[in-house]
């Protein structure tokens, strides 16, 4: 399953379909294994069995399957979120499972491009909460950096340069404030 080219810093969903035969009700267990590049393993995943981190995930999993009417089976639909944590090419072996229907597989892979710019945010002398969140599957450092002083963050405390650290896939909200009172004493 090829997924469309894919900005970094946002996420596809696809579904992928295949054909259900077996006559009584059963569950399908869903494992994805990265086949690209050595990644790190995550304890909170690792702990629930999951460990390695990849840029697709199965949005239901473990997901049930309703009885095969027919010796034609029946077309179930499982849906795969493709978020990139690199430039380039993902690549990842899913695995579909019942031990009672067997087993489906099925390359994914995935495309991604250079980050795109997000907004226009408006801003007022409210806060907004403008979100950001870490791409990479690794913590990492990000710099605001704001260029015009009418405009501020609530961690900005006068600084021009604000530094975060952030978790792997962590989401943090900035709040950004247009300070009007600035822009009147620079007319």
């Amino acid at each position: 399953m090829v997924f469309q080219p894919t900005p970094l810093g946002t996420d596809k969903t696809q579904a992928f379909k295949f054909i259900h035969y077996f006559r009584k009700p059963t569950s399908y267990q869903c494992k994805i294994e990265r086949l690209d590049k050595k990644v790190p393993i995550d304890p909170k995943k690792e702990a629930k069995g999951a460990g390695q981190m990849t840029d697709f995930t199965v949005l239901t999993n473990p997901f049930p399957a309703q009885p095969a009417d027919s010796s034609e089976g029946i077309e179930l639909s499982l849906n795969i979120l493709f978020e990139p944590s690199t430039l380039g090419e993902s690549k990842a072996l899913l695995t579909i499972t019942s031990p009672d229907a067997g087993e489906y597989q099925c390359l994914l892979v995935g495309q991604s491009t250079s980050p795109i710019p997000k907004g226009p945010f408006i801003i007022g002398a409210k806060a907004e909460n403008i979100p950001f969140k870490n791409p990479f599957l690794e913590p990492a450092e990000f710099t605001i950096r704001i260029d015009n002083p009418n405009f501020t963050t609530s961690a900005k405390s006068g600084k021009i340069d604000v530094t975060y650290h952030l978790d792997g896939r962590s989401l943090i909200g900035i709040f950004s404030l247009f300070r009007q009172e600035n822009r009147l004493r620079s007319l």
